[in-house]
């Protein structure tokens, strides 16, 4: 999706919610409906790249080189004043190097000599809920347990990948039609093809302080639990053997496939990749992918006419 499609998503999703404001006007049991946008850093969490030590699937192994920004909007439903119904869609961007592992541990030099990398864009959809606490707990209108209100959120989504690699021509490859780890073959029956569209699991918490009944600003941190370890197109803890691209691809695509399977510092002599015992990747743990972000929102409904004619007390 480039930056203009995304732009006009956004565009769409602002008139869907009004259309769909005037559709719900008229429902006694929607209390409210908010409008939010969001930006921050957001993380990857994989095979490629990563920081001292082991992977990890949690914050440790954050790689800050690769940092990107994910930018988002989202309508928040409440049919009463402690839950709210969420959904939205996330757009940015993952990436890994291992020339960025640090070097220093048996696992980072391992990284650091595979020297494989990665980007993608990603794109996203969701809905769930949020939870707010302190609205169950009687409070005087405008204190500070009115204003300032902590919640916890968790949904499912689907999310659209692309996995590349820079080619030595300079140009950046699509990797999953050229099936690096044997995807497909009858050679490797182990090692599965996958799909660019996948579902996640999102969980995290939040805090938003409200300026006033209106407008709201907050940060938030939504981890997403994937179901595939190949959004970095690295899994299979083997190499397989090149000359197979030429029985599965086309002539064009076998030749980078050749060059982008292996891009090892290893000192192998006349061993071969394949025979060599050093793995390509972990397939037992997936990858996952984690923001933070700083929020804007705005209540759209009800409108201050409708207030007049049946209040919302918050």
């Amino acid at each position: 999706m480039t930056t203009l499609r995304f732009i006009l998503t956004i565009c769409l999703f602002i008139v869907c919610s009004e259309t769909l404001l005037l559709a719900q006007e008229k429902l006694s049991f929607l209390r409210k409906i908010e409008l939010g946008f969001h930006t921050g850093p957001l993380f990857f969490l994989g095979d490629l790249g990563g920081n001292v030590g082991a992977g990890s699937k949690l914050f440790k192994d954050i790689d800050w080189e690769e940092t990107k920004l994910g930018v988002g909007g989202q309508l928040n439903f409440y049919p009463n004043k402690w839950i709210s119904l969420r959904t939205g869609i996330y757009h940015g961007a993952v990436s890994g190097n291992d020339r960025h592992s640090p070097n220093i541990t048996s696992n980072d030099i391992f990284r650091f000599n595979r020297n494989l990398h990665f980007r993608s864009r990603l794109d996203e959809i969701y809905m769930g809920a949020e939870f707010y606490p302190f609205r169950l707990i009687p409070t005087k209108k405008s204190s500070i347990l009115d204003l300032i209100q902590p919640y916890a959120f968790a949904g499912i989504g689907l999310f659209k990948f692309n996995p590349q690699a820079k080619d030595i021509d300079g140009i950046w490859v699509d990797l999953q039609p050229l099936r690096l780890e044997g995807q497909g073959f009858a050679e490797y029956p182990t090692s599965k093809p996958y799909i660019l569209i996948q579902q996640n699991i999102l969980s995290g918490i939040g805090l938003r302080y409200y300026i006033n009944e209106n407008v709201y600003v907050g940060t938030e941190i939504i981890y997403r639990k994937i179901f595939t370890d190949q959004m970095d197109n690295v899994s299979t803890d083997f190499y397989i053997d090149p000359a197979l691209f030429d029985n599965y691809l086309s002539p064009a695509d076998a030749i980078r496939a050749k060059r982008l399977y292996y891009q090892g510092l290893y000192n192998l002599g006349t061993v071969t990749p394949a025979n060599s015992g050093f793995p390509r990747g972990n397939p037992n743990n997936n990858d996952a992918y984690f923001g933070q972000s700083l929020q804007v929102g705005f209540k759209i409904y009800p409108k201050k006419e409708s207030q007049l004619k049946c209040p919302v007390a918050y």
